[in-house]
């Protein structure tokens, strides 16, 4: 059985990304940056914890 994902922690996604990115964050920037991931971690939940049946076809794309 594959594991499940560890739960998402800004915090540390923060501490590991921002240096990847060459972010140099003000301390006092953190706490809002975290809680801003944490909005956005909750909004992609809803989406990707959506049920859809397995009938269901994916969009078509247009074009202009």
């Amino acid at each position: 059985m594959p594991e499940s994902p560890r739960p998402f922690d800004p915090e540390t996604y923060v501490a590991a990304t921002a240096p990847l990115l060459g972010l140099a964050l003000d301390a006092t920037w953190i706490a809002s940056v975290t809680a801003n991931l944490r909005v956005l971690a909750a909004a992609a939940a809803l989406v990707q914890d959506f049920p859809l049946p397995d009938e269901v076809d994916a969009a078509s794309r247009f074009e202009a």
